[in-house]
C-alpha cells in the first residue's frame, strides 16, 4: 500500500510561500499541516493571524489541514469556526509543541500532564464546530507516559487521526525517539495514527514501516526540508544525477527567495527569512558549515547572490 505522506508544521519555515513552490517543483506529500494558529485571549480572531492559510495563497498539489495552538475551549472554537468560513474541513490541535516558553503556558506538550483538561475541552469543542478534528501530540512534556494514559481516554472522540512524534516536550528534537513506547501507544488506541519524528532518509522510512506495518500514513519534518527530493524517493523513485539534482535545488532555492523578494519589505527582511531556511538547506553539503557561514555573512542582495554563486561552484560538496 502506498504510504501517506504530510508536511510537517515548521514555524517559520513551512509556510505558504514554502509550500506553494514546493509544491511547483517536487511531489510525494498528500498534505500538509501548517504551521500553528495561535488562539488570543480576547477570543476574538485576528484577521492576519490567519494570513498563511487563506485559500488565495496556498495552490499546492496537497491539501493543507490548518492547526490550533490553544488551552481555551472558547478560543479553538473561534479559530476553527473561521477556518470552516475558509473552506477547511479538518483542522488540527497541538498538543506537540515543545518549545519552553508554549510548555511553560501549559499549550502545546505543556497540556499533556493535564489530561481532564483535554479531555473537557474536546467535550467542549467538537459539538461546537463544523469541522473534524485531529490532534498532534508527543509522548508527554517530561514524563514519557503521558500520552499512554490519555490515549484511551480519546476513543470516545471522533478525531481523524493522531499524530504521535515519540519524544518528550522536554528532549525537543535531541536524543532518541522512544519508539518502544509508540508500538506501546498502536496498541491501546482506535484511532489512526500519524508517525512523526527523524525520518531523514529512505532507509529510516523503510525501517520504520517494516517495525510498524499497521501504520499507513508518516510525517516528515527537517528531513524533507534538508532534502526536498524525499518524499519522492519514499514513494516512487526517479533516477535524476547529483548534477540535475543540484541545479533542481539551487533553482528551488531562487524561486523561494524571489517569492520572498516580492513579499517581504526590505533586505533585512528578506536575508533573515531566507536564512532560517538555509539552516536547514546547509546541512544538505559536505561543508555545510562553509555553506552556512557564507549565506549567513551576506548583509545585501547582491552579498546573497555571491554566496549562491559560490555554492553553485562547488557541486561536488552537494550530497542529495
Amino acid at each position: 500500500m502506498t504510504p501517506k505522506l504530510y508536511m510537517a508544521p515548521l514555524q517559520g519555515v513551512t509556510n505558504a510561500i514554502y509550500r506553494e513552490i514546493y509544491s511547483k517543483f517536487f511531489t510525494g506529500y498528500d498534505r500538509a499541516l501548517a504551521p500553528f494558529t495561535k488562539s488570543h485571549k480576547t477570543h476574538g480572531v485576528k484577521k492576519s493571524s490567519l494570513r498563511d492559510i487563506l485559500p488565495e495563497r496556498n495552490h499546492t498539489s496537497f491539501a493543507l489541514i490548518p492547526q490550533i495552538l490553544s488551552k481555551s475551549s472558547v478560543e479553538i472554537i473561534a479559530l476553527a469556526t473561521s477556518m470552516h468560513h475558509l473552506g477547511y474541513p479538518v483542522v488540527n490541535w497541538n498538543l506537540g509543541c515543545p518549545l519552553p516558553k508554549i510548555r511553560r503556558k501549559q499549550r502545546g506538550s505543556g497540556l499533556l500532564p493535564f489530561g481532564d483538561h483535554i479531555v473537557q475541552i474536546l467535550e467542549d469543542v467538537i459539538p461546537a464546530i463544523r469541522n473534524q478534528i485531529s490532534i498532534k501530540v508527543r509522548l508527554g512534556c517530561e514524563d514519557n507516559h503521558d500520552l499512554l494514559r490519555l490515549l484511551p481516554r480519546l476513543d470516545v472522540f471522533p478525531l481523524t487521526e493522531i499524530v504521535i512524534h515519540p519524544r518528550t516536550g522536554q528532549q525537543m528534537y535531541s536524543g532518541q525517539t522512544d519508539l518502544a513506547i509508540f508500538e506501546e501507544c498502536l496498541k491501546i488506541t482506535c484511532h489512526k495514527i500519524v508517525y512523526n519524528g527523524d525520518i531523514k532518509t529512505a532507509p529510516d522510512y523503510r525501517q520504520l514501516a517494516n517495525r510498524f506495518p499497521t501504520v499507513q500514513r508518516w510525517m516528515i519534518g527537517r528531513g524533507g526540508v534538508i532534502n526536498p527530493f524525499l518524499p519522492e524517493l519514499i514513494k516512487q523513485p526517479k533516477y535524476l544525477s547529483t548534477g540535475d539534482k543540484f541545479e533542481k535545488f539551487l533553482a528551488f532555492q531562487q524561486a523561494i527567495f524571489e517569492a520572498y523578494r516580492h513579499e517581504l519589505s526590505g533586505p533585512g527582511h528578506l536575508l533573515g527569512k531566507i536564512k532560517e531556511i538555509w539552516a536547514y538547506w546547509a546541512k544538505a553539503f559536505s561543508n555545510k558549515d562553509d555553506v552556512l557561514k557564507s549565506v549567513t555573512r551576506a548583509r545585501s542582495v547582491a552579498q546573497y547572490q555571491k554566496a549562491i554563486d559560490r555554492i553553485r561552484k562547488r557541486p561536488e560538496s552537494f550530497m542529495l
